[in-house]
């Protein structure tokens, strides 16, 4: 059963409460848990938000209002649907923070998803004693498997995500919609019209995805317009649909499932692609099944590391934020392939936008984050290189940065 709360704060705490879900095992308590523990230390909670914001440079702490919504047993693919929706392209305005599984190590998945959750969360283990980067081991995970998040949002846009909610076909999204929906007129007082959308990601059906790449600039930053087509697991577009600036206009969920595609993360041993591979078969023919009986709940069956075409969307300074958030070193391997690099080599191309663009090491001369959050497992090959402080060009850096990957189909 999902479990969604309206939690009222002062911003601050309700931004600490948001990088204690971010950062904070399950098995150590619940949403509520944090809560507490944030505001019986409230001088403490804003100082550990301000030194994030300060230090790193993670403005969304800044975006908190005074009050927000905590989902708790959400699965990882209705976290990924809700989060799809909030892009300024979409004119849905709103900041929020998700579990961290690139951190957190999963406890549970939604009973859908049955015996397949048992065996892909031993073969998650498996990886993780094997010395995997979570990050990595993740991608034989299915998207069945359970989160928890908090956002903030003005009510206009509350109530244009419980109407893309409460219509989807999925009857766990409908319930997320229908509470939100029940806070909103409580809290606040309103009725709920029927906002929609500009864009959806569709459930049923097939699409064809654009094969171009463009990119036009007219010398001044806003006048910027990116359209990208972009092929990558659904743990990338995890990520990728939370930079708020930009669209992803991904495949149809059932394009998704037939085409059966995998990435296989770099750091995975021969054993483990084996266990990968078995695992990704008995999923897709759990996907196909419920596909046949045209059950929606297939999505839960797909794995994080199964592959999706996109096209993603930007404008104006929110592709020079991409390039900067994605091609940095600590960023995750494939997002920094897949996006973050091809998106800076292109802005690079004009001189006007070379030092505004790219890795904080070039463009910044120094680095704030060399490991990936708090381990030394993944660090970044140019910090090696240069302790953070890159002297070379920016296109010798991006040579550095970039990873092979390689993949399987069902």
């Amino acid at each position: 059963m999902v479990e969604v709360r309206l939690l009222e704060d002062e911003p601050a705490i309700l931004a600490a409460v948001g990088v204690k879900i971010s950062q904070t095992p399950f098995e150590k308590g619940s949403i509520q848990d944090l809560y507490k523990e944030c505001r019986d230390n409230p001088q403490e909670s804003k100082k550990m938000v301000n030194r994030i914001m300060k230090n790193y440079g993670h403005m969304i702490l800044g975006d908190f209002l005074p009050y927000a919504i905590t989902v708790e047993d959400l699965t990882r693919f209705g976290a990924i649907y809700f989060w799809r929706n909030v892009n300024v392209h979409n004119l849905v305005f709103g900041a929020g923070i998700e579990a961290s599984l690139r951190v957190i190590r999963p406890s549970r998945y939604n009973e859908a998803v049955g015996d397949l959750g048992e065996v892909t969360f031993q073969a998650y283990k498996r990886a993780i004693d094997l010395g995997i980067p979570e990050q990595d081991a993740r991608y034989m995970l299915p998207e069945g498997t359970l989160t928890r998040m908090i956002f903030s949002a003005p009510p206009r846009y509350l109530i244009k995500l419980t109407n893309v909610l409460k219509n989807a076909p999925l009857s766990e999204l409908q319930e997320i919609g229908e509470k939100v929906e029940a806070l909103i007129k409580e809290k606040f007082g309103l009725e709920i019209p029927n906002e929609t959308l500009p864009s959806e990601w569709k459930f049923w059906g097939k699409e064809e995805v654009e094969e171009r790449t463009s990119l036009n600039f007219d010398l001044t930053t806003h006048s910027i317009s990116l359209n990208m087509k972009v092929e990558a697991s659904l743990a990338q577009y995890a990520q990728l649909v939370r930079q708020r600036q930009i669209l992803c206009q991904i495949e149809p969920l059932e394009e998704i499932a037939k085409k059966g595609r995998f990435v296989i993360p770099p750091t995975f041993n021969q054993d483990l692609k084996e266990d990968y591979r078995e695992i990704a078969s008995q999923a897709r023919k759990k996907q196909m099944e419920l596909i046949e009986k045209r059950d929606p709940r297939f999505v839960y069956f797909l794995l994080m590391g199964q592959e999706a075409k996109s096209m993603i969307y930007g404008k104006g300074a929110g592709v020079i934020e991409t390039s900067r958030a994605r091609s940095c070193g600590v960023a995750q391997w494939e997002i920094r392939n897949k996006v973050g690099i091809p998106i800076t080599e292109k802005l690079a191309s004009y001189l006007e936008l070379r030092k505004k663009i790219g890795p904080r090491c070039w463009r910044e001369g120094e680095c704030r984050e060399p490991p990936t959050f708090r381990t030394r497992i993944q660090i970044c090959k140019a910090f090696e290189i240069s302790g953070g402080t890159w002297k070379g060009s920016l296109e010798e850096l991006l040579e550095v940065l970039k990873q092979t990957y390689d993949e399987f189909v069902i």
